[in-house]
């Protein structure tokens, strides 16, 4: 569903208006279907949607996941750095041991979890094969563990971020309904309103349309 055509602000004011003038002339609307049953479903509606949180505090909660998943990135480049480092000491840079590091996976992977992941996986099988060398170099028993360990924070900071849009995208799309909803909703009260009151000058004007005759387009969704 598309994002409302006017700011929630601006639905919910008109709305708001809407639902007091039918209120106040239920009688007469009630000829098209207008019932209190009605208003009061679209009062709910409108306070449902008042106390909706609103989309900056998605998009704090994601954002602070996301630094979270690069923090733990960050890390993981780190211990394989050390690691390289090691290998080279104990063996000699142009050793097989050495060699066997996979720098250019491990380099293109410092921005992306998706690339890291697989990458420390062969950085722990090495850690771990050559801990006898590597023991020499300064690599405890503690410091392999860890590798292990990062790994895993590194893809629970992935799962959580992922986890996060995915209710970000389904909360976007249920806002988007609720609002949606109590527009429609406004627009065909004051549609019978204007039909019931057409003629009469006094009562005419509290049907006709409250919204902007321009919009501001809303800015465009965060993608995180």
């Amino acid at each position: 569903m598309n994002r409302p055509k006017f700011t929630e602000e601006t639905i919910l004011s008109v709305a708001k208006t809407t639902l007091a003038n039918a209120r106040s002339h239920l009688t007469a609307l009630g000829e098209f279907g207008v019932t209190e049953a009605m208003l009061n479903e679209f009062e709910v509606n409108i306070q449902t949607a008042e106390a909706l949180p609103d989309e900056v505090s998605n998009r704090i909660d994601l954002k602070s996941l996301t630094q979270e998943k690069a923090d733990s990135l960050d890390v993981c480049y780190q211990w394989g750095r050390k690691l390289r480092t090691r290998l080279q000491l104990a063996f000699g840079n142009n050793s097989p041991q050495a060699k066997s590091f996979p720098s250019k996976q491990f380099n293109a992977a410092i921005n992306s979890e998706s690339k890291m992941m697989p990458v420390m996986e062969i950085l722990i099988n090495l850690a771990t094969q050559y801990q006898t060398e590597l023991a020499a170099q300064g690599q405890t028993p503690e410091i392999l563990a860890q590798g292990s360990q990062l790994l895993e924070s590194l893809r629970e900071a992935d799962q959580a971020q992922e986890l996060k849009k995915d209710e970000k995208r389904s909360a976007t799309q249920e806002r988007y309904q609720k609002f949606q909803i109590i527009y429609d909703t406004t627009n065909r009260i004051n549609k019978i309103g204007r039909l019931v009151f057409e003629n009469d000058p006094i009562n005419l004007p509290l049907f006709e349309s409250k919204w902007p005759v321009s919009t501001v387009t809303p800015p465009p969704e965060n993608p995180e």
